[in-house]
């Protein structure tokens, strides 16, 4: 009889989704728009979008049991933060795959595959002592509109494919991620009678993201890399002229245990607060 695994995901997993939490510069009045405007935007969005791929990666630990801030057997259940739901997993099936339920948050389905290693064997669920590496397959879809752009609307599809393997080398134990993953998102700017809109076409890379355990004194990746390539349909209407434009930009940040970290993107250097989601000082 194949068992079950369930897990608590805060509320964390997705701090500002892939919503932008600052003011975009791209939404004044007319159609008339300056590359800085389109980069400013685009930076905005896609400083969203990593931040959001590290809230995964600790919703994705706390999904396998795999969080230093709390460690479960398999088929039990604990509350990672005030506002928690409860994922369960069936599972798992001949390729020891675990299936998630699909969840809901605000407007977004997530849901998700995981899969554990000890060496070359398939595992039963998270063993800390045991457990080397564990698969994850997650997809999130859906629309929302961010509290703080009421302006704006999000249509999110995005599918990752990532690896967690355990570094007990040294002490403290690391936890270091590889992902990659296709975004095809939008984001809808409507003001001053201007409909702006921004399709994305991401191709994007997580690269050697280590934390340092236990998670929950240790929130921000160590090192590593997130690179986006990203292709941008832009498109602006006021009902009676049109223009659209592509372009193409290659974003990245660097972490470095801090909550703020550069983000480039084009010829813009920014920062990134991977806690708020919030892209600033971009010069």
């Amino acid at each position: 009889m194949r068992g079950s695994l369930s897990r608590s995901i805060g509320a964390a997993m997705l701090a500002c989704a892939v919503a932008a939490c600052s003011t975009d510069v791209s939404t004044g009045p007319g159609l008339g728009v300056t590359d800085r405007e389109i980069d400013r935007a685009i930076a905005t969005d896609a400083g969203d979008a990593m931040a959001t791929s590290v809230d995964l990666m600790l919703a994705d630990e706390s999904a396998s049991g795999a969080s230093g801030s709390v460690v479960l057997a398999p088929g039990a259940s604990a509350d990672v933060s005030s506002s928690a739901v409860t994922v369960t997993c069936g599972g798992p099936d001949d390729d020891g795959w675990f299936t998630c339920d699909r969840t809901t948050w605000r407007g977004l389905d997530v849901t998700r595959r995981i899969r554990f290693w000890e060496g070359t064997s398939l595992g039963t669920g998270w063993d800390p002592a045991a457990t080397d590496s564990v698969n994850h397959r997650v997809t999130i879809e859906g629309s929302f509109t961010p509290a703080l752009a009421p302006n704006k609307t999000v249509w999110v599809h995005r599918a990752d494919t990532a690896s967690m393997v355990v570094d007990r080398s040294g002490d403290p134990v690391l936890h270091v991620w590889s992902r990659v993953g296709v975004r095809a998102d939008s984001a809808t700017y409507a003001t001053a009678g201007t409909t702006r809109t921004f399709h994305y076409t991401v191709h994007d890379t997580a690269s050697a993201v280590a934390f340092a355990m236990p998670r929950a004194d240790h929130p921000w990746p160590m090192s590593g890399t997130v690179t986006h390539a990203i292709t941008t349909l832009f498109t602006a209407t006021d009902g009676r002229r049109d223009i659209s434009r592509t372009v193409t930009r290659r974003a990245m940040v660097t972490f470095d245990g801090t909550s703020t970290v550069p983000l480039d993107v084009g010829d813009l250097t920014c920062q990134l607060d991977l806690a708020t989601h919030d892209v600033s000082n971009c010069q």
